[in-house]
C-alpha cells in the first residue's frame, strides 16, 4: 500500500483545482448579471404596466362623473367651450364630445380623495419594489399641466412649457429607477404620455325592451 502520490497525479490535481479557480468566479459573475438583467426587466415591464394603469383613468376628477369636456383657467381662443360656443368646442361635434356647464378642471394636479380614480391622483406617487433576486427598483409618477399648443395640424408636445394653473393637457411621467440604497444595479428610464381634454367616448345605449 502507497503512501504518497506520484508526480502526474499531483499535476493532475493542480490542474484540476487551477481550472475550478478559474472557473468557478466566471460561473458566479455571469449568474449575477443574469439576475441583474432580469431585475431591469421586470422593472421596465412595471414601469410600463403602471403607466398603462394611469393613461386609462379619466382625465380629472370631474371627469369621473361626466364625460364631457371640462372647462380650463386657460381655456380661450380656439379651445373656449361655454355658452358662447353652444357647449361644444370648435371643430368638434355636437352631441358628441359636448362641455359640462360648471364642471371645471382641478388647478393643480394630485388626489381629491382616497382614491386612485382619475389620472392626476397618481401625481407624487412612488413605489418601491423587492424582485424575487432581491434587486429593488423604484417607481414613481409626476403628472403636470403643460401650455396649451396653438392651433394647427402638427404640435410638437416636447416644446410646451409646463403651466401654472389647468390647461387643456397634461403630461404623465413615469420614471423607474434603482433604489436609493441599491447602489448595486444603478439604472433609470421613463416613458411620457400626453393626454388631451376632449372628454370620453361614450357608447350609446337603448333600453331593452
Amino acid at each position: 500500500m502507497r503512501r504518497a502520490l506520484t508526480l502526474i497525479e499531483m499535476i493532475f490535481t493542480m490542474v484540476i483545482v487551477g481550472l475550478v479557480f478559474m472557473v468557478v468566479p466566471k460561473i458566479v459573475f455571469v449568474t449575477n448579471k443574469s439576475f441583474e438583467t432580469l431585475a431591469k426587466e421586470e422593472a421596465l415591464y412595471n414601469m410600463m404596466a403602471l403607466a398603462g394603469i394611469v393613461t386609462t383613468l379619466p382625465w380629472d376628477e370631474n371627469g369621473t362623473r361626466s364625460a364631457a369636456i371640462l372647462h380650463t383657467e386657460s381655456a380661450g381662443g380656439a379651445y373656449l367651450c361655454d355658452a358662447t360656443t353652444g357647449f361644444y368646442r370648435i371643430g368638434g361635434f355636437k352631441g358628441g364630445r359636448n362641455c359640462i356647464g360648471g364642471g371645471t378642471a382641478a388647478a393643480v394636479p394630485g388626489r381629491e380623495d382616497a382614491l386612485y380614480n382619475d389620472l392626476d391622483d397618481y401625481n407624487g406617487y412612488t413605489l418601491q419594489t423587492v424582485t424575487p433576486y432581491g434587486a429593488k427598483y423604484l417607481l414613481s409618477v409626476t403628472v403636470r399641466y403643460l401650455s396649451d399648443p396653438p392651433p394647427g395640424d402638427l404640435v410638437d408636445l416636447s416644446a410646451l412649457s409646463v403651466a401654472a394653473g389647468s390647461t387643456n393637457i397634461k403630461e404623465v411621467n413615469v420614471t423607474v429607477t434603482n433604489a436609493p440604497s441599491n447602489r448595486k444595479i444603478p439604472f433609470r428610464s421613463s416613458v411620457y404620455y400626453h393626454s388631451a381634454n376632449i372628454g370620453q367616448t361614450v357608447i350609446n345605449r337603448r333600453a331593452w325592451r
